[in-house]
C-alpha cells in the first residue's frame, strides 16, 4: 500500500487546493474534523483519555453455584442457584436487577410486539410460541439465609429488593429456585430450546436459562432495557459452578471446564479426554452415539462444570451426540458435538476450523485463555456463549447445483461447506469477543460482532482461496450505503433495520477501510492488540476503542469516527474535470477492472490452510491463479517528486456523498506509464461543495492519459462507473 506522502510532494499539492470562503462558516458550526472530546465519547473518570482503563476503573462481580435437572420427557429445567453479588461500585445499591430472558417469548411482551411487526414468517413464530409454555416461572427468591426478599417479574427482568443498601465493597448470597420450559427452537426461534431428530430423539440447548445479573457500569447505570432478541447481552464475569443432572446415556456439552470426568465417561472415553494427542480423535464414537440414542434411561449422572472469570454459562446435552476431540498447540481442548446427521460435515472440518480459528484470533488480539472450547450442532440460530457454540449447518445438497447427482461429490454442496467454516469461524471468534472482552452487546451490536467480523474475514480468505466470504469487503456494503435504510454504526443494537448488513458488513468493511486505506496494516493490528489486551476481563465502550486506536497509531481519526460511525454517510467520487494551461480537457468515461478481493491485495494473503493441510481440500477448493500478479493487481510506482520541469495538470475531484476518506488515484501515461498516490482525507478541509482542486505534477516528458480512483477497490464507493476517465484523443 502507498505510505505517506513524501514532504515535497505533499507541499505542491496542498498548496494549489482551492479554499472555499463560503464554506468557513457551516465549517466553524460542524466541522467534521474537529476533535471528539471525552464527553462526546462518554468517557468519564474510570475511563483514560488513551482507550485503557484508568486507575479507579470498576466493574461489578457476580458467582453462580448452579444445580439444573434437565427433564427430557418433559422439555423442561428444574433449577436452583446460590448467587453471590459482589458490589466493587463506588455506589450502595438498594435494587438488584436480572435478566429472564426468555420471557420475551410470551406474545405480551414488547419483545412479543416487536415480533408482530414482521411479516408473515413472524406469524407463523408468534402462533407457535403461543401453543408453548414459555418463560421463566420464578418459584422462590430470598437471602441464602433463607430471609424473605420483596421481588417481582416485569417484561425480561427479575426486580430484587434489598432490605438494606448493599454498600459499596459489600456482599450478598441470595437464594433462587425457578422451572424453565424449553420450546421447539426452530418453531419459536429462540436461543434456548430442542430439537427433535428423525428417530424422534432431542438435542436440548440451554442458554439464557437462569436469572442473570443486569450489568451495572459507570458508563450507563443500570442496563434496563428489555431484551427484544435484537441487542444482546451484557452480563457480568463471575465464578460458575454448574451442575447438569441428565440421564446416563446423554452427552453434556458446557461452559467451563468438565470437572468430573470419571463419574460421567467411560474407562476408554476417560483416557481420550486426558491425552495431549493433537490428533482428532473420539469419545463417543458413532457407533457409541447409535447406542445411546437406541434406549431411554431413567438413571441419571450428574455433570459437574466450573469456570472461572465467566460472563455467562450455557449447555446442551442429547442421546444422540457424537464427541469428537484435539488438543491444539497451545493446549487447549477443542470439542465437536453433534448428531450423525451433521457428522460427514463436521468430522471432516470441525476440529481444522476451530484450531485455524484461534490461531487467526490469538494473533489479532490475545492468546485466548480457556482450557477448552467446544460447538455444538442444533437446529436454530447459531449462538455463542462463553466456551461454548452452537451452529446449525448439516450436510446439504442443492438439487439444482451443477454437482448434484455426481457420484463422486461430496455430500455437501459449496455453499453449505463454506457457511459451516464460516459459522465455526465466526462462532468461535466470539470466545474473544465479547466473552472475554466483555462489550455491551445490548447497546451496541458492532463492537463484538462487526469486530469478529473484520477478523473472520482474514480467517476465511487464509482457508482456501475460492471461499464464499460475506463480510468484509468494502465494495459489498455499497448499496447499503447508498439506499434510504442506512443507519449509523453508532446506532442502539435494538433501533437498527438491518442489524446484518450494518453491525456485521458495514463495521467489518469500514474496519478493513481503516486497515489498508487509512492507517497501515501494522499500526492497525498493533492497535486493535493493545486495546483488546488492555481490556481483557473488562468492559470497554466505543469511545475506549477509538482512543485505543488513535493512541495506538499516533494519529487523530476523529474525521473517521464520525463520517464513518457516528453519521449515516457515504462516498462517491469522480474526476470531474482536468485542465491543462488553463484549458479543459476532453474526458471520457471508462470501464474500471473489478479486481480481486482486498484479502489478495492489499492483504496480500497468499498460503492458505489447504495448503498445509491437503486433506481439507475438496472438489470445491481452488488454487490462487498461476500468476499471481494478475490475482495481485500489484499498485504501480508512487508519484514521483515534483521538478521545475514538471508537467502540471489542474484535477478537480468531486464527492457526491458527505463521508470522508483518503483518495487513492492511479495515473496513467501516453507512454504506457503508470503511477499510484493516495490524498489524505484532511485535504478535504480546503473542498467547496464536495468538489476538491488539485494540482497534480507528472514527470518531464510524460503525457496525461488517463486518471482512475480506488484501483483496488477499497471504498465502499456507491457509484464506480465514473471512477475511470481517459483523456478523448478525439
Amino acid at each position: 500500500m502507498t505510505k505517506s506522502f513524501s514532504k515535497g510532494l505533499l507541499v505542491g499539492f496542498t498548496a494549489a487546493l482551492t479554499i472555499n470562503s463560503a464554506w468557513a462558516q457551516p465549517f466553524f458550526i460542524k466541522d467534521p474534523f474537529a476533535r471528539l472530546t471525552q464527553a462526546e465519547l462518554g468517557l468519564g473518570a474510570f475511563r483514560s483519555a488513551n482507550g485503557k482503563p484508568s486507575a479507579s476503573y470498576w466493574q461489578q462481580r457476580v458467582d453462580y453455584d448452579i444445580d439444573v435437572v434437565l427433564q427430557p420427557a418433559a422439555a423442561q429445567l428444574e433449577a436452583s442457584a446460590v448467587v453471590h453479588y459482589h458490589n466493587q461500585s463506588p455506589d450502595a445499591l438498594d435494587t438488584l436487577f436480572f435478566n429472564l430472558d426468555h420471557d420475551a417469548l410470551a406474545n405480551q411482551s414488547a419483545a412479543g410486539y416487536r415480533l408482530l411487526t414482521g411479516d408473515e414468517t413472524a406469524q407463523q413464530v408468534a402462533l407457535a410460541r403461543s401453543r408453548s409454555d414459555t418463560g421463566f416461572t420464578m418459584e422462590s427468591v430470598q437471602r441464602a439465609d433463607g430471609k424473605a426478599l420483596a421481588w417481582q417479574v416485569k417484561n425480561t427482568l427479575l426486580q430484587v429488593k434489598l432490605p438494606r443498601p448493599l454498600e459499596s465493597g459489600e456482599k450478598i448470597a441470595l437464594s433462587m429456585q425457578w422451572r424453565l420450559p424449553l420450546t421447539e427452537k426452530q418453531d419459536t426461534v429462540a436461543r434456548s430450546g430442542y430439537e427433535t431428530l428423525t428417530d424422534g430423539k432431542r438435542i436440548f440447548v440451554a442458554a439464557q436459562w437462569f436469572p442473570r445479573a443486569v450489568a451495572y457500569t459507570d458508563y450507563a447505570g443500570w442496563q434496563l432495557k428489555p431484551f427484544l432478541q435484537q441487542g444482546e447481552f451484557s452480563p457480568e464475569f463471575g465464578r460458575y459452578r454448574v451442575r447438569i443432572s441428565a440421564p446416563e446415556n446423554f452427552v453434556v456439552a458446557a461452559s467451563g471446564e468438565l470437572q468430573n470426568p470419571a463419574e460421567v465417561l467411560e474407562r476408554q472415553q476417560l483416557r481420550q479426554w486426558k491425552s495431549d494427542d493433537p490428533e482428532p480423535r473420539w469419545i463417543v464414537s458413532a457407533a457409541d452415539a447409535d447406542e445411546n440414542r437406541s434406549h431411554s434411561s431413567e438413571r441419571r449422572k450428574q455433570w459437574f462444570f466450573t469456570g472461572e472469570q465467566l460472563r455467562n454459562f450455557a449447555f446442551a446435552a442429547s442421546s444422540g451426540f457424537q464427541w469428537q476431540i484435539k488438543r491444539d498447540s497451545r493446549g487447549r481442548r477443542l470439542q465437536l458435538f453433534f448428531p450423525a446427521e451433521a457428522a460427514p460435515l463436521w468430522s471432516a472440518f470441525g476440529l481444522a476450523a476451530m484450531e485455524h480459528t484461534l490461531q487467526v484470533f490469538d494473533q489479532a488480539t490475545f492468546p485466548l485463555p480457556l482450557e477448552s472450547v467446544s460447538v455444538v450442532n442444533a437446529a436454530g440460530i447459531g449462538m455463542e456463549y462463553p466456551g461454548l457454540a452452537t451452529i446449525a449447518t448439516r450436510p446439504e445438497r442443492s438439487g439444482d447445483s451443477p454437482e448434484a447427482g455426481s457420484a463422486d461429490q461430496p455430500p455437501w454442496d459449496a455453499l453449505t461447506k463454506y457457511d459451516f467454516i464460516g459459522s465455526i469461524i465466526h462462532e468461535v471468534g466470539h470466545n474473544y469477543l465479547p466473552m472475554t472482552v466483555n462489550t455491551d452487546e445490548r447497546e451496541w451490536a458492532w463492537l463484538d460482532e462487526g469486530l469478529v467480523s473484520f477478523i473472520e474475514y482474514r480467517g476465511e480468505h487464509s482457508w482456501e482461496a475460492n471461499f464464499d466470504v460475506i463480510y468484509g469487503e468494502p465494495r459489498s456494503v455499497a448499496g447499503y450505503l447508498a439506499s434510504d435504510t442506512h443507519q449509523p454504526i453508532m446506532t442502539s443494537a435494538d433501533s437498527l433495520g438491518q442489524k446484518i448488513a450494518n453491525a456485521y458488513n458495514k463495521t467489518a468493511s469500514v474496519l478493513n477501510m481503516l486497515r489498508h486505506l487509512v492507517l497501515e496494516p501494522q499500526e492497525f493490528d498493533r492497535a486493535l492488540q493493545q486495546f483488546a489486551t488492555a481490556w481483557q476481563g473488562k468492559r470497554p465502550i466505543p469511545g475506549d476503542f477509538f482512543r485505543a486506536m488513535e493512541t495506538a497509531a499516533g494519529q487523530d481519526l476523529s474525521w473517521f469516527w464520525r463520517s464513518w460511525f457516528f453519521d449515516a454517510a457515504s462516498v462517491d467520487f469522480s474526476v470531474t474535470g482536468i485542465l491543462q494551461n488553463d484549458m479543459a480537457l476532453p474526458l471520457r468515461s471508462i470501464e474500471q477492472p473489478e479486481p480481486a478481493a482486498l484479502a489478495y491485495t492489499a492483504g496480500g494473503i497468499q498460503q492458505f490452510v489447504v495448503d498445509r493441510q491437503p486433506q481439507l481440500a475438496d472438489t470445491y477448493t481452488r488454487p490462487l491463479p498461476a500468476r499471481t500478479d494478475e490475482r495481485r493487481m500489484s499498485l504501480p510506482p508512487p508519484l514521483p517528486e515534483p521538478t521545475r520541469e514538471s508537467r502540471w495538470y489542474h484535477l478537480t475531484i468531486d464527492n457526491a456523498g458527505s463521508a470522508l476518506l483518503p483518495v487513492p488515484l492511479q495515473v496513467s501515461t501516453e507512454n504506457g506509464g503508470s503511477y499510484h498516490l493516495k490524498i489524505p482525507a484532511q485535504t478535504w478541509m480546503r473542498a467547496s461543495d464536495g468538489k476538491l482542486a488539485l494540482q497534480l505534477p507528472l514527470p518531464v516528458g510524460e503525457v496525461l492519459k488517463g486518471i482512475c480512483i480506488d484501483p483496488l477497490w477499497l471504498t465502499p464507493d456507491t457509484d464506480r462507473t465514473n471512477n475511470c476517465i481517459e483523456i478523448d484523443p478525439s
